[in-house]
């Protein structure tokens, strides 16, 4: 009598837990370690290669979906926000913009596979025009945009966007075109990158930050993010051997200028801005709009066109405070803790 093929062994990994994003084979296997999920979000962490959407019971309440409303999500990312509003706007489809083409198809995928109607499109929410040519609409009736990173983005290190993983300085939204990070950190010269620091990162030590990496690249250059994250952290005073994060909430040194080098990359606030301007004008009347923020320059953007569009009697109403996620979301999820739900419903 043969005895049964054993099951193949998992890759083994140094220590006694995952390090690297692709050792942590529970939490990229939902569907077989539910149990794994849970216990990484009881500790304030996010499962690899998962997104939990932000401020989803406060975009619900802003947008006030229901049956057969058009609904377009201009940062589609993991779809977690399409998902849900997609279940309460049901039959009508969802429209799902996103610049990233990789993870979309993967989101389509998803939400299909639970059902969701989803009209994909690739591109960036500045175009929202061409979106709604293709649709052949003229508005749609509730509209996000989440301006955040999704954690697949962050999670992955061949994508280059987080300090956490080694891997190539990319940070490119869409790779099929631009330069990437690597590129733009070795042309810039120290003002250019000091404004960076300032505007995109509200780094108080930008000039030191700058000054180290353009010493740190005529040495050799700046190809991982290993490489940035060190000579950040080293500008800092921060020995990078023996830094520790203090807990789930603690933001990392490099934090600031990951996020001003990503920011300016994919010319995100020059996006923003058209976005804006386009908004009133892609709303049917009473249509609603949420915009999740993440940096106070977003902040300053979208409040001044929501406060312009109440004055020109675009909007009847608006939130220009920025609401703030709750304490518990933001222990179940660190990565929200910047987070500022705006909204504003269209004149009719």
């Amino acid at each position: 009598m043969t005895e049964p093929p054993r099951p193949p062994r998992r890759k083994r990994y140094r220590g006694t837990h995952p390090r690297r994003f692709e050792e942590r084979y529970k939490e990229l296997n939902p569907e077989k370690y539910a149990s794994e999920q849970a216990k990484v979000r009881a500790q304030g962490r996010t499962p690899a290669g998962t997104h939990v959407p932000v401020m989803l019971n406060e975009v619900l309440a802003a947008l006030k979906p229901s049956p057969g409303r058009v609904y377009l999500d201009c940062t589609l990312g993991f779809g977690g926000h399409a998902q849900a509003i997609g279940a309460l706007v049901a039959p009508a489809p969802v429209i799902g913009l996103d610049l990233d083409a990789e993870e979309q198809a993967r989101t389509r995928a998803r939400l299909a596979a639970l059902g969701i109607t989803l009209h994909a499109h690739h591109g960036n929410f500045a175009g929202l025009a061409k979106v709604l040519k293709a649709e052949q609409i003229a508005g749609v009736d509730l509209l996000l945009a989440d301006l955040g990173v999704s954690s697949m983005q962050l999670d992955r290190p061949e994508r280059g966007f987080s300090f956490k993983h080694e891997g190539p300085l990319d940070m490119r939204m869409d790779r099929s075109r631009g330069q990437t990070a690597a590129e733009m950190l070795a042309a810039a010269d120290e003002e250019t990158l000091v404004r960076w620091l300032s505007d995109f990162g509200d780094e108080p030590k930008a000039a030191a930050v700058a000054r180290a990496i353009v010493q740190a690249r005529a040495l050799r250059p700046l190809a991982t993010s290993r490489d940035l994250a060190e000579v950040v952290m080293r500008a800092l005073g921060i020995n990078p051997r023996r830094y520790k994060r203090r807990g789930p909430g603690d933001t990392h040194p490099a934090a600031r200028t990951f996020q001003a080098l990503r920011m300016a990359v994919n010319r995100e606030l020059e996006n923003l801005e058209q976005f804006l301007r386009d908004l009133p004008w892609v709303l049917n009347a009473s249509g609603r709009a949420a915009i999740i923020t993440f940096h106070s320059g977003e902040e300053r953007r979208v409040r001044a066109a929501l406060q312009a569009g109440l004055e020109a009697g675009h909007f009847s109403e608006a939130e220009l405070a920025g609401q703030a996620p709750q304490s518990r979301e933001v222990f179940d999820n660190p990565r929200a803790r910047s987070a500022r739900l705006f909204w504003a419903q269209r004149a009719v």
